[in-house]
């Protein structure tokens, strides 16, 4: 057992911010086209050592393209990759330093669990009982130890691709590429496979890369995150980050559930703005962040408040932002409930309101009358 818990491990892990730090792979003007058509365009990242990197975006924005940019099954239009050092240009994929688990499991039939895992091993010469060893080792992380003497057709989709899992796992590469790797588990299985993953990469001291579009996966594994889309990075940085200071209208509506609310500047005292809305609501906002550096009266602003900052209500609140509409749409999600409020002008905020008792004492329900309220430093003026 680990004397610290991984998250105090992680929260002290930041060698991003240290001007000092080297980093272990570092992609520089990296540019990739396909039939005239930039698929990554001019793309500087760097990764450090022991990281987990997530590479989050819809689909087509590129990250699967670096993925394999990376592991050498593409060459770059232009630009370096660089990797411990090591310029990978002109490198093999099968002399990288690098392992890749792809979306499609590419499990040998013939082979049973246990010889399809140690196939590499076997290739590179590892004695019979290291390999037996350590193909028992990621059996059990993956949940498989039952499994290995069954044929790939003999499991479910879902255990197909734990086996690719473990199969990528047990060659303990300096970098381990995962594209969608969780994609076919169950939601619980996901959720705890995801928490062994981090464990098993901190023992290891692997750097991990994994492409995902899934937020909350991201959110959870990723020790930094890159948003991406058109083929470039949007925004970098930790979940945390990413989530709470978004630097543009895109991120802040990709990342999670939001109220984005357009107006105008009519009023500045200091670091507070008096913003009115389309929609007729005069809202007291914090001016925080670097978006709002000049802000200034006249000015049209976005301003984004995630629907968990907000307080909902079936009588009328008091408060610096208060707006009312009627209840539109329920979703009872067992931890949470939440609420969408048509406005007066026909447009929906959503709010989220934690189940933290077992019965409620607010009966709100289709079609009643609602107000929502939120404190002026509750969100984050937005640009782009």
């Amino acid at each position: 057992m680990k004397n610290q818990s991984l998250g105090s491990v992680r929260r002290s892990f930041s060698p991003w911010t240290n001007p000092e730090a080297k980093p272990f792979i570092r992609f520089e003007g990296v540019t990739k086209i396909f039939d005239g058509t930039a698929a990554i365009d001019d793309l500087s990242l760097n990764v450090f050592e022991r990281e987990f990197f997530a590479l989050l975006g819809a689909s087509g924005s590129g990250k699967s393209t670096l993925l394999r940019l990376l592991a050498g099954f593409e060459r770059p239009t232009s630009g370096r990759i660089i990797l411990d050092g090591e310029d990978m240009t002109g490198i093999a994929p099968h002399r990288r330093p690098i392992n890749m688990m792809f979306q499609s499991y590419a499990l040998f039939p013939h082979m049973n669990v246990e010889a399809n895992i140690a196939f590499g091993l076997k290739q590179d010469g590892v004695a019979r009982s290291e390999r037996d060893d350590r193909v028992a080792e990621v059996l059990k992380l993956v949940k498989l130890e039952k499994y290995g003497k069954r044929k790939p057709h003999q499991l479910s989709g879902g255990q197909q691709q734990r086996v690719a899992l473990a199969r990528s796992l047990v060659k303990r590469p300096k970098v381990l590429l995962l594209d969608e790797p969780l994609g076919a588990l169950d939601k619980k299985l996901r959720e705890e496979t995801q928490f062994e993953l981090t464990d098993l990469q901190y023992e290891l001291g692997m750097t991990f890369i994994m492409v995902t579009h899934d937020q909350e996966e991201a959110m959870t594994m990723a020790d930094r995150i890159a948003v991406m889309g058109d083929g470039r990075i949007l925004q970098i940085g930790t979940p945390p980050e990413i989530y709470e200071a978004p630097r543009s209208r895109f991120v802040a509506d990709f990342i999670g559930t939001v109220n984005i609310f357009d107006g105008k500047v009519t009023n500045r005292n200091g670091d507070r703005l008096t913003v009115e809305t389309d929609s007729g609501y005069a809202l007291k906002i914090d001016a925080n962040g670097e978006n709002a550096v000049g802000t200034a009266v006249g000015d049209r602003v976005s301003y984004a408040v995630r629907p968990e900052k907000l307080k909902i209500s079936s009588k009328a609140l008091e408060g610096p932002n208060v707006i009312s509409g009627e209840v539109w749409e329920i979703a009872y999600i067992g931890d949470m409930t939440s609420f969408h409020l048509k406005l007066d002008d026909g447009n929906i905020i959503r709010v989220s309101m934690v189940n933290s008792a077992r019965s409620s004492p607010m009966q709100l329900t289709w079609d009643d009358r609602a107000w929502v309220c939120f404190e002026p430093d509750a969100g984050l003026l937005l640009t782009g």
